[in-house]
Parts: structure tokens; sequence; C-alpha cells
């Protein structure tokens, strides 16, 4: 591997297929975890969709930091970041070290760096093993192998096309493996995500109410060579027959093959006896590494089925979900004479987290649209938490103000950490034109005057549920005759092209002013149509609300 530098000049390795595989576990704002595996070398993190470890959130930086290897370590770095980096709690300036468990903020995201878990075989062994048996490429002579070992191998693919347990296919497999062989003791272990071999089905001819014990020497030089391993004789090895585990369990000949699908390896196949007088031999070799090949396959069909299911019985879930989320989002906007009011809301997935909401209280129009930290079930459940305490509370008050700093004050311990809600919310006097506001974090809506004019709706104020002594000020504005009001939420300016390039306010500034004179709905159908345009069948990155409030 050749060199080559990060941003910083620091030198790198490049990536090749070989090298080996870093873990980093991503949780979102939303509470969701996501693992990441990569082979690079240089790992970038940010907002931007192009980078490795992708965080959507407001807080962190398009380009925030990178993660990088040289030839013996991993190392964190800061890009910059307009809200800074932070390993185990402590801001970062310069390149850092990272060391297994680490965790990495960045915004209200954590990240939790695991680096490759070297090999199960770690040891050294000196001498060679009695014999092996590729399982990429079998170099073993021609054998003659005896109708019984064909027979046993057709009698095991059948059970594995069953449509049984996996436990009870393996089960059955180890029954026939030491019913036509002169095996003691077999079993299937397959490997955890920590590399560590857990049994997944053992058999043994002498009953025992000890926990199941395997020689790890054996099993690691099986799995680190990726080679099926015949022992024939353990008293002629002398590195094995030095092994603890092994004189414990009195081991004299051993077969261990890897389950390897052709990918990589899930676990391993093992059979040993205690027999003196029987050694296992190149047919049995054979025999138990053609069944490897088989069992591998279909633990990982297993595996992929398991997903399946799970994932057909979470879409069930989320349509459900999507189903009772539109329903709280108002179906028929009020009429009022003089205005034009209309909205448009389009989640990324299935359920979101945006949220808009207009209703008549008393002779005001309440109009409020907000964005809940995350995406999925979670933020969809706040979502309807939030519309529920707001109309409350705009029944009762007349304050914006006031009703957000309420909405906090009761939301400050129903959202768990690293969540919050951006809220924009304004009252409308129809009969003046006078609108009175308040903001909670959000994008500050844009205002239209006599077709030509922009004007940002600026209010300051934290995000709800951050900080239990938030002030959220009232201001006012007022709209005349053909004057216009579009409040949004982020998706609208941060949703990406396919070369990375954001929507921007700039541009959604300048379609207002063609547009304007447009009707409410009609000014919406044409922004929509602008995105769409603009992202070029790339799916949104974030939830898309809009609503359009114009004064005739």
């Amino acid at each position: 591997m050749s060199p080559e530098s990060n941003s910083n000049g620091n030198s790198i390795v490049q990536a090749s297929s070989s090298d080996p595989i870093a873990k980093f576990l991503v949780q979102l704002q939303s509470g969701e975890q996501r693992l990441i595996t990569s082979r690079k070398p240089l790992i970038t993190i940010g907002r931007l969709p192009q980078n490795e470890i992708h965080l959507h959130d407001p807080l962190v930086s398009r380009r925030h930091a990178e993660i990088y290897r040289d030839k013996t370590s991993y190392w964190l770095r800061d890009l910059g970041s307009r809200n800074g980096t932070f390993l185990n709690g402590e801001s970062i300036s310069g390149p850092v070290q990272l060391k297994p468990g680490d965790k990495v903020n960045a915004g209200n995201c954590l990240i939790v760096f695991q680096p490759p878990t070297p090999s199960l075989l770690t040891e050294k062994q000196e001498s060679v093993p009695s014999s092996t048996m590729s399982l990429a490429k079998p170099k073993l002579p021609k054998l003659n192998a005896p109708l019984e070992m064909l027979t046993s191998v057709a009698e095991i693919a059948r059970q594995i096309v069953m449509d049984q347990p996996l436990e009870q296919t393996l089960q059955s497999i180890l029954e026939i493996c030491l019913e036509r062989t002169s095996g003691e003791r077999a079993a299937i272990l397959t490997l955890d995500e920590n590399s560590n071999l857990v049994p997944k089905a053992y058999l043994s001819k002498s009953p025992t109410r000890e926990r199941f014990a395997l020689s790890r020497s054996i099993a690691h030089r099986a799995i680190a060579a990726n080679e099926a391993l015949l022992i024939r004789d353990v008293a002629g090895e002398h590195d094995l027959k030095a092994s603890e585990s092994i004189a414990n369990l009195k081991i004299r000949s051993a077969i261990c093959t890897p389950l390897w699908n052709g990918e990589q390896t899930v676990g391993v196949l093992y059979i040993d006896t205690t027999r003196a007088d029987r050694q296992f031999d190149e047919v049995d070799l054979l025999f138990f590494s053609t069944l490897s090949g088989m069992i591998a396959e279909k633990i990982q069909n297993a595996t992929l089925a398991e997903i399946a299911r799970e994932k057909q019985r979470l879409d069930a879930e989320l349509r459900i979900a999507a189903q009772i989320q539109s329903q709280l989002l108002p179906s028929d906007l009020p009429s009022v004479d003089g205005y034009e009011i209309a909205a448009f809301n389009r989640a990324c997935t299935e359920v979101g987290g945006d949220y808009y909401d207009v209703f008549a209280a008393d002779s005001r129009i309440v109009i409020a649209v907000a964005d809940v930290a995350g995406k999925g079930i979670g933020a969809a459940m706040l979502m309807s938490n939030l519309q529920a305490a707001l109309r409350i509370r705009s029944d009762t008050s007349k304050d914006v103000g006031e009703v957000l700093q309420s909405l906090n004050a009761d939301l400050i311990d129903r959202v768990g950490e690293g969540r919050f809600i951006t809220c924009f919310l304004m009252s409308l006097d129809p009969q003046t034109g006078k609108v009175a506001y308040a903001n909670a974090g959000h994008n500050p809506p844009i205002v239209v005057r006599g077709g030509k004019q922009i004007e940002r709706v600026e209010a300051a104020g934290l995000p709800l549920a951050i900080l239990v002594e938030s002030d959220y000020e009232a201001h006012s504005i007022t709209l005349e005759p053909s004057d216009l009001i579009l409040l949004y939420s982020d998706g609208v300016t941060e949703c990406f092209n396919k070369d990375g390039e954001l929507f921007g306010e700039e541009r959604l500034e300048a379609i207002l002013k063609q547009i304007s004179p447009q009707s409410a709905k009609d000014v919406i159908k044409t922004i929509v149509g602008a995105l769409d345009e603009f992202r070029q069948d790339r799916p949104f990155s974030d939830d898309v609300t809009l609503v359009v409030v114009k004064r005739l």
C-alpha cells in the first residue's frame, strides 16, 4: 500500500480489499442507531450526504470532522466545524488518537469507535497440521468417496431444504455426522459480532452434564487459515499435545472446518474423538469440508430470512404509523375572507418529524410549522404530542411567546436526551393583517411584499426542550394587500442535488419573487416542482413542509 495524505497533510495508507474493517456505531438525534463499517483509510463526518458518516443534524457542519488511519493507529481531527468536535466529552483542537470504545460527539450525534477486531487465530503455530483443505481452492488428491458418504451428504441436503427451525436442522446434521463417522462429539458454532465462537448445536455420544467445550487451538487454526483442518493423531502434534484444553478433553483426533459461504466465515463445524484406535482420514475431511459450505449457506439464508421477517413486521407498523400521522395533519384548512392559505407536507421516510397546523382560535388564525429532530416513529410520536399541547395552549393564551414558553416547560421532561423541536408560531388577525409571531430555533419565514421586496421574519429563540428557562419574545409585522408569507422546514433549503449542492435560501427567495402574484396553492406547487427538478430523482434527505398565507 502506498501512502497518501488527509486534508491536514497527515500520512495515511490507501485501502485494499485485505484491509481490516473498522466499525462505527452511530446514534442519531432521534435515538436511532446504525452500524457503519469501512475499510477506507480516510472517513469523513458531516451533514453532506457524500460523507462516509452522514449526520443530518443542524448543529453538524457540512464537513465536520474526519477519522484517518496511519500504519498503526486511527486518528480523529476536527475540520473547523462550527460547533466543534468532542472526544469522550472533551473538545479537540488537533488530531487525537482513537482507542477502542472512544465516544465522538458531533452536534447531537454520537459515534462509538470500534477498531478492526483481530482474527480469532492470533497464536503462531509452528508445526504443520496433519492435513488441510482450502475452502476456496480444494487441493486434495482425487478420492473415491464411499457410497455411505454420498448418501449422508444427500440426507443432510434434504435436512437443509426442509422448512424447520435452524437449530433443529443443525442438530439433525450433527446426528447424521456422528452416526456415519467414528466421531464422539460434534458441534456447530457461529461467530458473533465480537468474533467469539458461540455454540448453535452440540451432540455427544457420551451423555454429560458438563458445559460444552472444544479445542480453541484447533478452531483458531482453521479460521485463521480458512482451511478445513484434519488432526489425525494429536500425539504427533507437539504444540497441540501441550495444550491444556486438549489434554483435559482427552482428544486423540479431530476435524474442524470453517463455515465459509464464499465471502466470509460465519462459524465452524467441529468433530473429535477420544478413541486411540480410530483416526480421521482424508475421506472424513472431504466429507466435512463438503458439508461446511452447505451449512454456511443455510445459516446465512436463515439469518437473511429472519431479517426479512423483522423488516416486514416493521414495515407493517410504519404503514400504520404513517396512516395515523397523516390524519393528525389538518385535512381542511380554515377559509378566511380576504386571504388564501395553502400547505404541503412530504415525509422523506414512512413517518416524519415535520409538523404544521392551521386552526381558528377566537377571532385569530393560528399557524405553526415545527420540525422534530430525527425521523421515524419516535419523531412522529413527539409531533403528535406537540400538536395536542399547542392547540390547548393557543386556546388559553393569545401571546405566542407565552405559548412557546409553556410548550417548552411541558416538553422538557418528555423529550429524551439529544432530541429537540424547532417551531415557528404565528397568530393572524384577519381584520388588520397583523401577525404576532415567536420563533423557537426554526427557519425564519420569508415575506414577499408587493411581489418584489423580500423580508426575513427574524426572531431569536432556542429550540424547544433544550433549556428549562428559555424565553420566547413575541414580535409583530403586518401583511398588507398582495403580501405573502412563506413558512417552511429546513428540508426545503437543505435539499441536495446529485452534485451535493444545496437548494438554499437564495434560490428559494428568487423563485418567490417570480411567483408571488400566483395563488397560494400555485406558489406551493411551483416550489415543490422546483425542488423535484433540482434533486433529479434523488430521494429527499429530510421532510419537506410549506405553508403559504397570502393577503388578497
